[in-house]
């Protein structure tokens, strides 16, 4: 992890009703950030708040997915699938050899010209950012991204939103509004 400075950037790892806060470097490949969320997630106790049963972690932190936001405006829309993840995995089907020569000179913590997209701020994100994080086997996803059928009843478009596992917090404030999570829309001040 990196130490926090006014150069890094904190970013929101959501899975249940946990939230990980990680100081990152903004050019930090997401592998790497992975590989620091596995770090914190071994150091802590992940459960389950329903059974307050422990979860098991991914043998590697390879086996980790990140999800954005649909819509940072609404956190109900759910998430999906990050596109650097999609990158990932055609990296993986074509073979390592691409992968070995974008870490042989830095070690494949930041970010190249060549996989820019790999980090936070080359994929558009901004200084805390809310990111969903799965893996298989993780009581929430079986590793399957099959569509989910919706309650047409309840409003629905015919496909629920995924929420990744994600319990968005909300309250009720002392003027009887109910507020509710954001994942990182409408905090920027034009003037």
């Amino acid at each position: 992890m990196a130490t926090p400075s006014p150069q890094t950037w904190t970013l929101r790892l959501k899975s249940r009703k946990t939230t990980v806060l990680l100081h990152v470097d903004p050019l930090h490949t997401f592998p790497t950030i992975k590989s620091y969320l596995y770090d914190a997630l071994q150091e802590t106790d992940l459960k389950d708040a329903e059974t307050g049963e422990s979860i098991p972690m991914p043998a590697s932190p390879s086996e980790i997915q990140f999800g954005r936001p649909v819509n940072i405006n609404d956190a109900h829309e759910g998430f999906q699938l990050g596109e650097w993840e999609y990158a990932a995995a055609e990296e993986e089907a074509e073979g390592k050899g691409k992968a070995k020569a974008g870490r042989k000179s830095n070690g494949g913590t930041i970010a190249s010209a060549a996989n820019v997209k790999n980090c936070p701020k080359g994929a558009g994100l901004k200084d805390g950012a809310v990111l969903a994080f799965r893996w298989a086997g993780d009581g929430n996803w079986d590793g399957d991204d099959g569509d989910m059928d919706v309650d047409l009843d309840k409003g629905g478009s015919g496909k629920e939103a995924d929420m990744w596992g994600v319990k968005l917090a909300s309250f009720e404030d002392a003027y009887g509004v109910d507020n509710e999570t954001d994942v990182g829309g409408g905090r920027e001040f034009e003037g």
